[in-house]
């Protein structure tokens, strides 16, 4: 019996397969459809479910173009190149308050494609999106909402240093019934933490 590529020793399979993680770019539009096809999909963990996206290139490109002039917003890609060819596998978003008064603020959203989850990805991206975030002159905290139930992103975050910040009952449907998100928030300025 053939091994794997899971038996395959470490360096085997880093000559087969590299992840890059990047922020988006216009060329990735199709990629982009093809990736959010696919976690819409999968994941009853995401506020969007299929039924709310329609697959379109043109405005999948345009909304890249949107994050790539907002001075503080960003969309992340993690992209395996294996011999296969390259594949999104990962994405995470950061959105910039859309007022002065709140423009210090990001919102966060991520997901990373089922068949690559438990690889460390989610928590690259993360880090990768609070690193941005921690640049001078983009932002001093990041928020984010998650589902209660989702044990595994809760954890992540915790991790990463967000803190639970409220819970807001009934904010989403999970399989036709109403259940909690978590509010959650982090600091990236030690001096705006001690206020």
């Amino acid at each position: 019996m053939g091994r794997t590529r899971r038996d395959a020793p470490a360096e085997d399979r880093a000559d087969e397969e590299r992840l890059e993680l990047r922020e988006a770019r216009t060329s990735d539009a199709a990629a982009l459809c093809s990736y959010r096809r696919a976690v819409l999909n999968e994941s009853e963990f995401l506020l969007q479910g299929p039924e709310d996206w329609q697959e379109d290139v043109a405005a999948e490109r345009g909304i890249i173009e949107a994050f790539a002039h907002h001075p503080r917003s960003v969309l992340l890609v993690a992209v395996e190149h294996s011999r296969a060819g390259a594949m999104i596998v990962g994405m995470c978003t950061v959105v910039g308050g859309p007022y002065l008064r709140n423009a210090h603020v990001g919102t966060l959203g991520m997901a990373v494609r089922r068949s690559h989850q438990g690889r460390g990805i989610g928590r690259q991206l993360l880090d990768a999106a609070l690193q941005w975030g921690s640049r001078p002159g983009h932002l001093l905290k990041m928020n984010l909402q998650v589902h209660v139930e989702n044990t595994l992103a809760c954890g992540l975050y915790r991790a990463a240093g967000f803190e639970i910040e409220g819970t807001l009952r009934g904010e989403a449907t999970l399989a036709g019934r109403p259940v909690d998100l978590y509010a959650m928030g982090r600091f990236l300025s030690v001096d705006v933490e001690s206020r």
